[in-house]
């Protein structure tokens, strides 16, 4: 038998405890295994003051064990430690910064420039300040400095954005001072110290982490009747998922299969979720799937549906009163139907860069080059114009809201064209210059409130300069000698702007595969620079290096480039037809490759070859995506 109570520790007894060896982790305890918005979740519930849960303790001789908690403990810690480590976008007030932002007296992209001032913050914060004194001691001339460096036209403002800025941390540093005097619930236990595995084995099988996806389906509970039978497939994957669970042995109370199936209610959670793993099943080019997850919560369906009623990231917690407010329960088919064309839209406009079968061999097999949030953006941009009327004012609040289904918004009809004509390139920008890196939560929020991300002009030199700055940025980062790249999202939507409007349409709808090839091969490469110095290194999966090759002509010998490979050239039609369709190189392009040549020498060659070749696969994306 044993005993327990109830004390608090403060933060820092907490942490001198734990420095001290006072107390300490047993080893069957986990490692620390939180992600960073776990963490930063619960440093805002303690600035909150919600309940963040106690930690359990054993105490033996006046020193303790972590039986519980150790997650908590380990981040409250690395708050205290170094809090700026914690400094999210939440801790910025949006009034402010938007105030900000009229003060840098500046013309453009107000969205662009409005993130780029976010980032330039956020990097003062984490960079200058590692200690709870140094953020007490906050000093803002070198963020004003580093602010009117980047826009000079700020420099008549000089002060009174030092003034909001000021006024910004002040609540930041009143957040850590609150959290460092928070007292942390603990439960001390007393008793065999060889029951304690099995108390922390107890504690930790009584469920897993949730996700917030699955938390809502507590709370999601208003009942939507299925009529139309297009969306009969919500149903069975609703009952699947049930079926996978009680498979597992799970107990599910009032649930029956044939029931379900046959009143056709579910949930506005059981909606949500089924409505997110059909259109990822029926439309795999924008959606990642995956057949054997049938219980898995994926966020697609979520974070989609939320962004077409216009309502921040933030907000999805609120979304099924936000589904009752704006569309009403009995229109709720009528609202996917619509998202589903707005879907099918963009499945449609980015087919030439999404579909293309550069090394794909099957549907089930297909990787999205873009990020959720990427494609999210798009398609919420499309319904939202098309059904959706607001105002928003400076804070980015939405206004007067109204979502009307009965005729088509003329906003759309106004933003079409150039939506239709620069959606591919603004789509191709973005996975280049990794635009979407992140959450993408804040991005997304700006585009479909702000309105105007996609509905732009994009020139040959806008989109020239994002491809050499790609192009540059990879060269220098992709140092390979003996280990090198695959191909990457970047390189795969280059790829398949070339060569998609290479082939003919019967090469494209046959059931050819293609391969991404690299001209100057990698066995023979890495062989090459093997024989130089070992700091000797080269872009071998270099873009300006690849090309796409079918499957029935592709080379068997991996070391010799298709100029060297007897049994290749015997076998294909004509040498000139891989040259014009597939490799843009003529055979003394890669002469190099078999000359005697010194590092630098050979260096040179390559990053020649790479360059003229690269200027060639500009020249297709320019005809095929700007003359065309």
């Amino acid at each position: 038998m044993g005993t327990w109570k109830m004390d608090n520790l403060s933060v820092e007894k907490l942490s001198n405890d734990i420095k001290n060896g006072k107390i300490t982790v047993p080893k069957y305890q986990r490692g620390v295994v939180w992600n960073k918005q776990q963490k930063d979740q619960l440093i805002d519930s303690m600035y909150k003051g919600y309940p963040f849960g106690s930690i359990l303790l054993y105490e033996k001789n006046n020193n303790m064990q972590i039986i519980d908690g150790l997650q908590r403990s380990t981040t409250i810690i690395e708050y205290v430690k170094n809090p700026a480590a914690f400094f999210t976008d939440e801790n910025l007030d949006e009034e402010i910064i938007n105030k900000i932002l009229n003060k840098l007296n500046v013309t453009g992209d107000k969205n662009a420039i409005k993130l780029k001032l976010i980032e330039i913050i956020k990097q003062w914060v984490t960079k200058n300040h590692k200690t709870m004194k140094d953020i007490q001691r906050m000093q803002y001339g070198d963020l004003v400095a580093e602010i009117i460096n980047e826009w000079p036209t700020a420099k008549e403002t000089e002060k009174e954005i030092k003034d909001l800025i000021k006024t910004m941390f002040n609540e930041f540093q009143n957040i850590c001072e609150q959290i460092s005097d928070v007292s942390i619930p603990a439960l001390i236990y007393e008793g065999d110290e060889s029951l304690l595995p099995e108390i922390f084995e107890r504690i930790n099988s009584q469920g897993a982490k949730l996700t917030k996806q699955q938390i809502y389906s507590a709370a999601w509970q208003d009942i939507v009747k299925i009529k139309d039978k297009k969306f009969d497939e919500i149903l069975s994957i609703n009952r699947d998922r049930y079926e996978n669970m009680l498979d597992e042995n799970m107990d599910l109370d009032d649930y029956n299969s044939t029931e379900f199936m046959k009143n056709r209610e579910v949930t506005i959670f059981e909606l949500v979720f089924g409505f997110g793993k059909m259109i990822s099943k029926k439309y795999p080019y924008l959606f990642t799937y995956e057949e054997k997850e049938k219980t898995k919560v994926e966020s697609i369906g979520f974070n989609l549906i939320n962004a077409c009623l216009v309502q921040r990231s933030s907000n999805l917690k609120n979304l099924n009163i936000k589904l009752k407010e704006l569309i009403g329960l009995e229109n709720v088919e009528l609202f996917l139907s619509k998202i589903i064309e707005a879907i099918d839209y963009v499945d449609k406009k980015l087919a030439v860069g999404t579909k293309f079968k550069g090394n794909t061999r099957s549907d089930s097999r297909i990787k999205t080059l873009h990020t959720e949030m990427q494609i999210i953006s798009i398609i919420a941009t499309i319904f939202i114009n098309k059904y959706a009327d607001f105002q928003s004012n400076e804070k980015g609040d939405v206004l007067n809201l109204t979502i009307n289904f009965l005729t088509n918004n003329k906003k759309w009809a106004d933003m079409k064209e150039i939506f239709d004509k620069n959606i591919l390139k603004i789509y191709a920008m973005d996975i280049l210059g990794q635009k979407w890196k992140g959450s993408g939560d804040k991005k997304l929020d700006n585009i479909i409130i702000e309105n105007y991300y996609y509905n732009r002009e994009i020139s040959w030199n806008d989109f020239e300069k994002v491809l050499d700055n790609y192009y540059t940025s990879m060269n220098s980062e992709r140092n390979e000698r003996k280990q090198v790249a695959m191909p990457k999202e970047p390189e795969k939507i280059l790829l398949n702007l070339i060569y998609a409007y290479i082939f003919k349409a019967s090469d494209q709808n046959d059931n050819s595969n293609y391969d991404i090839e690299h001209l100057a091969p990698k066995a023979l490469m890495k062989s090459k620079i093997s024989s130089y110095s070992e700091e000797f290194r080269l872009p071998i999966s270099s873009i300006a290096n690849l090309c796409l090759l079918p499957e029935y002509d592709n080379r068997t010998k991996k070391d010799n480039t298709v100029y060297q490979d007897s049994d290749y050239l015997a076998k294909i039609k004509s040498i000139e037809e891989i040259e014009n369709r597939y490799t843009f190189t003529i055979k003394s392009d890669l002469a190099w490759l078999d000359e005697k040549l010194n590092e630098e020498q050979f260096k040179s060659a390559y990053l020649n070859f790479l360059d003229n070749r690269f200027k060639k696969m500009k020249n297709k994306i320019k005809e095929n995506l700007f003359e065309n």
